[in-house]
């Protein structure tokens, strides 16, 4: 019999208590009724500890033999609980020995941490994601030059190449932008941008993504939307799509082949939030595979292309404008992914939106010609890059190349008739944006001249100052056509006889 004071003690307390023998709960309290499910401990007491899994409670049974040994007090520790109605949350759990009805039993103090769990491996997955970010930033440079080298030889080739080589070159030229996306990807993760969150119309968004998405769907089963009229949502419009997009084409291609395939988007409504949830009947995800799906580089599509960022990206994507994205899925029965987004506040002003789009490998153009030719200097520490820009552009400028941009310098400060100066931002010795400071103080006029080139500017001077300089940057690998355009713009604006074809 539980002493009077003891029981009120316990029956008032805000955790679950819980005194179990060999496994067999002997006593519990109402907050840990309620932390289970359950409408009264009645439905516990004398029955097994079933909403701990098998390893659970091997761990614990461990953790008091160890406890008995050595009289310490275990730290709490967390486990998965299975509440009656089949959800699972994460419970904190700290335990001790003591005497009951005169013989040794387990007392068990159990809280509710999903909510802060689900929050430290937010933060988590946030830091994961900078970490990579301030990775990616460096490592483009590195590998945005040689690509900017083999898409300029692929596009070389399928202007001046056999149909056979034009036909390699495209496919060279996909594959390169197929690495691009990545290296873009890696760059964007933990980072904001400069688009704050509006008022999105998320009826409208779902309906682009839908159609945008139709091809995939259409050839293995249906799309079904039971939802009524829905608020506006804080976001930004795009990235809600690239969300929406990304997890309409995971649930696509889960499905299997046949004519049953189904997906389909709810919504529910609070007072604050909106839960979009997209469910399908594929084939489901595997528990291991589920809890590391949101992991960068984690993929069960490897061998059909895909990467494993998209689910990251979108994920972050959500978390920056205070939204949730989370899954849930069981092998054979299908998956479901919940996109929660806060209402929107009267004063927000409505977002603009524009539709994501796959990034296609360009169709070859020819390379546009002007009248009058130019005189155009390209600056890249690239012996290879400067080759081949000058080779690419004879047809269209009179171009000097040069791999040191301190001689550049001396060519630029000497010589004052470059129509246009295509410059590295980030070289060896001095780097782009120094080059550019330079001739900025001394030759201001010659300074509007430049058009940078960059595989990624990762320092923070050099973002700070390309954001501030109205410069064109193209990124690598670009196309050439789209440089011969930019040649031309700059050109026209410096010498108005000049004209673009």
């Amino acid at each position: 019999m539980v002493e009077r004071g003891f029981e009120a003690l316990v029956e008032n307390a805000p955790d679950g208590i819980v005194v179990s023998r060999d496994g067999i709960i002997l006593y519990a309290n109402a907050a840990a009724a309620r932390l289970l499910g359950h409408d009264d401990v009645s439905e516990l007491v004398g029955k097994p500890m079933r909403f701990l899994d098998l390893r659970s409670v091997e761990v614990m049974r461990r953790r008091i033999e160890q406890m008995a040994a050595t009289g310490e007090r275990l730290v709490p520790r967390e486990y998965p609980a299975t509440r009656r109605d089949g959800s699972v949350i994460t419970a904190e759990i700290a335990s001790t020995i003591i005497d009951f009805e005169g013989a040794p039993a387990v007392l068990a103090y159990a809280r509710d941490v999903t909510e802060r769990v689900r929050l430290h491996a937010q933060l988590a997955h946030t830091d994961r994601l900078a970490a990579l970010g301030r990775m990616g930033a460096g490592v483009a440079h590195e590998i945005n030059n040689p690509l900017a080298l083999i898409r300029l030889a692929s596009e070389t080739l399928s202007e001046r190449g056999s149909p056979e080589e034009r036909v390699l070159a495209a496919e060279v030229r996909a594959a390169v932008d197929r690495i691009a996306a990545i290296v873009r990807d890696l760059r964007s993760f933990g980072r904001g941008d400069d688009e704050s969150p509006g008022a999105v119309d998320l009826a409208a968004v779902i309906d682009a993504a839908e159609q945008l998405v139709s091809h995939e769907i259409r050839p293995r089963g249906r799309l079904l939307k039971e939802y009524g009229e829905l608020p506006r949502v804080v976001g930004v419009a795009h990235h809600v799509e690239q969300v929406l997009v990304n997890v309409l084409l995971n649930a696509a291609q889960a499905l299997e082949d046949g004519p049953d395939g189904r997906i389909v988007v709810r919504a529910s409504v609070t007072e604050d939030r909106v839960v979009l949830s997209i469910e399908d009947n594929g084939r489901g995800i595997p528990a291991d595979q589920l809890a590391a799906m949101f992991e960068p580089f984690v993929t069960t599509r490897a061998s059909s292309g895909g990467t494993g960022l998209g689910l990251s990206i979108c994920r972050d994507l959500v978390v920056r404008c205070g939204g949730e994205l989370t899954a849930r899925s069981k092998p054979g029965e299908g998956t479901t992914m919940e996109l929660r987004l806060s209402r929107v506040a009267s004063q927000l002003s409505p977002a603009p939106r524009s539709s994501v789009v796959p990034d296609l490998a360009p169709a070859p153009r020819e390379v546009a010609r002007s009248v009058l030719r130019k005189n155009v200097l390209v600056v890249d520490d690239e012996e290879l890059i400067v080759r081949s820009l000058t080779r690419i552009l004879a047809d269209h400028a009179t171009v000097v190349g040069e791999t040191v941009a301190e001689r550049a310098l001396a060519l630029i400060l000497s010589d004052a008739s470059f129509d246009v100066i295509i410059c590295d931002v980030m070289m060896d010795g001095m780097s782009g944006v120094e080059l550019h400071e330079r001739v900025a103080r001394e030759r201001p006029d010659v300074a509007a001249r430049f058009v940078f080139i960059t595989g990624g500017a990762y320092t923070a001077h050099a973002q700070s100052y390309l954001e501030r300089v109205p410069n064109k940057q193209l990124e690598k690998p670009f196309v050439v056509a789209d440089l011969v355009a930019e040649i031309d713009r700059v050109s026209a604006r410096e010498t108005p006889a000049s004209s673009s074809a």
